[in-house]
């Protein structure tokens, strides 16, 4: 027995000597892996969306803010039973029951169960008095104006990342300090306490300033949405600018959604047409081709050009006017907007010197515009170039460019000759409303003289006079200048040119009262039904546009000008 008793003794001293061998080695030769080891199992980090700065309009009225709401979370370890809880839960909340079960057997300490929840969801939650769910404060962005603005704004994940438009490209400036809490937890899993943010780092985003109006942006949107229901139209797009300085005062597309509802994953027209898309711009482009000729003193606004009374075959190719037209001076080929006038103008001009005059007119590389996802303008390599090709092109076919290249080259013509970098963003400010970057007018190249920007104004403005392509763009209280367009697109099945398909547009302006042109807008209908010619369908936009806008921009009448029947 004595033996035994000893047996024992020594048994427990040597266990003794072998915890404290290992207390030794935990707490005196490496304590931080026990330490480390013990904050994973107790200790969690939950990222929490982010207070994203605040984006305001050219007057201060905010279009896209961070509002406080509910998320709600639970910890799988401490969910008694899995299967009732799931369908307590999934019934309040409108989720499937099954993943949901799924996700409350995980071996984990923390799963989101649904977040942004409503007060009424997080009231109902709560009533169930389930161990183990937890309710967490977040940041959801609200769009006061939803669709209106939506294609410029974007919109932002769950996790209150940006996604498309301003909320991207700005995400780094917007988003501020991540929002994280440390949880402790006791053994059991309950929370003991939690911590955010030390006070110096729980730094919001910082706030945009745009250029854009809001009031002229609901203007252009609600017009433009009205033109492409009642054209029956696929799409469209509106840009209002500053043609001195490049700022945009309004960008619209339709289709268009509302950032505040559902999920993005299936949403229709979220794209940003203006800048996103290219399309063949047609005759809008052929006061590009007159003005750039002048520059070079290739040609003159009053020389003439038979028109060959409506069709012109060369090269087994024959070119339609909308009349029949003999001899045109070249102001008049722009008024009455004549392919074969300007293909017969553009024949003797080299395919290189054309294309080196689309990229110096910005048509063919990319603006800088302050926004994501702008492709370059494309055109055939100008060595594969046929006279048909040529003749073409001078039309506006065949070539590819984007709504915002349009405006800004169409600028430069009316400016003064200057290529001004398009911009949305005005400044961006800090938490003490001190500007901490701000955007100038910027120039990138002069392309024309002063003295050839006045004259092909002169030339535009007679496109808005009786006769002209763009009469129905006149107004009885502004001189009005610009030019139409009506481009056929292409058939996706045959790849020839559609006969019912077209894209109708006109890039115009407005003088004031100094003389000089204060306002430009380029309006687009993709595939307007059944009539598609731009005096029927893109002029009238405009013009309601520009008289809803008048009082908001403060635009004197001009009437004296207006009416004085000016033929440029």
């Amino acid at each position: 027995m004595a033996g035994r008793v000893k047996g024992v003794q020594l048994l427990l001293i040597g266990l003794l000597v072998v915890i404290g061998l290992r207390a030794f080695d935990f707490q005196v030769i490496q304590p931080g892996q026990i330490i480390t080891q013990a904050h994973k199992r107790f200790d969690h980090a939950i990222e929490l969306s982010s207070n994203r700065g605040t984006i305001y309009d050219k007057g201060g009225q905010p279009l896209a803010i961070s509002l406080e709401v509910n998320s709600i979370a639970v910890n799988p370890r401490i969910i008694a039973n899995p299967a009732h809880a799931a369908s307590k839960l999934s019934s309040i909340l409108g989720l499937d029951r099954r993943s949901l079960e799924r996700r409350l057997r995980e071996k984990r300490y923390f799963v989101w169960v649904k977040r942004h929840v409503t007060p009424d969801e997080v009231k109902a939650v709560k009533a169930l008095n389930i161990k183990g769910v937890g309710f967490y404060d977040e940041a959801k962005r609200f769009y006061p104006d939803s669709e209106s603005l939506a294609n410029i704004l974007g919109f932002v994940g769950i996790d209150g990342k940006g996604l498309e438009g301003l909320e991207l490209m700005y995400d780094s400036v917007l988003k501020g300090k991540e929002r994280k809490i440390g949880v402790h937890k006791d053994g059991m899993g309950r929370i003991i306490y939690a911590r955010g943010l030390p006070p110096d780092e729980a730094n919001d985003g910082y706030p945009l300033w745009l250029t854009i109006d809001r009031r002229i942006q609901y203007i252009a949107f609600t017009e433009l949405k009205k033109a492409v229901t009642a054209n029956k139209a696929q799409s469209g797009f509106v840009i209002i600018t500053n043609p001195s300085t490049g700022e945009i005062y309004a960008m619209a597309s339709y289709p268009s959604f509302d950032p505040n509802k559902g999920s993005y994953q299936h949403l229709a027209g979220h794209t940003n047409i203006a800048i996103a898309h290219t399309f063949e711009p047609g005759s809008v482009i052929k006061p590009v081709w007159v003005s750039w000729g002048l520059e070079k003193k290739l040609f003159n606004v009053s020389q003439s050009i038979y028109c060959e009374n409506g069709s012109f075959t060369f090269h087994r190719t024959t070119i339609h006017d909308h009349e029949k037209y003999g001899w045109l001076p070249v102001r008049d080929i722009i008024k009455f907007s004549s392919n074969i006038g300007i293909a017969k103008l553009m024949q003797p001009i080299d395919s290189d010197d054309m294309i080196s005059c689309l990229k110096a007119f910005g048509l063919m590389g990319q603006t800088g515009i302050d926004f994501p996802g702008e492709p370059s303008g494309t055109v055939r390599d100008s060595g594969t170039w046929t006279s048909v090709d040529k003749a073409t092109v001078s039309f506006g076919q065949g070539i590819a460019v984007t709504g915002i290249q349009l405006i800004t080259s169409f600028n430069a013509m009316v400016n003064g000759g200057m290529i001004m970098r398009p911009y949305i963003v005005d400044h961006i400010t800090d938490s003490k409303n001190t500007i901490i970057q701000s955007t100038r007018p910027t120039i990138l190249r002069k392309v024309l003289s002063q003295e050839v920007s006045q004259e092909i104004v002169g030339v535009m403005k007679s496109v808005t006079l009786k006769g002209g392509t763009g009469a129905s763009a006149n107004m009885s209280t502004f001189q009005v200048f610009g030019k139409t367009g009506t481009a056929q697109k292409v058939d996706q099945l045959t790849g020839a040119y559609s006969d019912k398909d077209y894209i109708s547009s006109f890039a115009g302006g407005i003088i004031d009262a100094t003389g000089k042109p204060r306002l430009t807008m380029i309006v687009c209908i993709n595939e307007p039904h059944p009539y598609y010619y731009a005096s029927i369908v893109a002029c009238p936009l405009f013009k309601e546009i520009v008289t809803q806008c008048a009082t908001i921009m403060d635009l004197s009448p001009n009437i004296t000008l207006a009416t004085r029947g000016d033929n440029g």
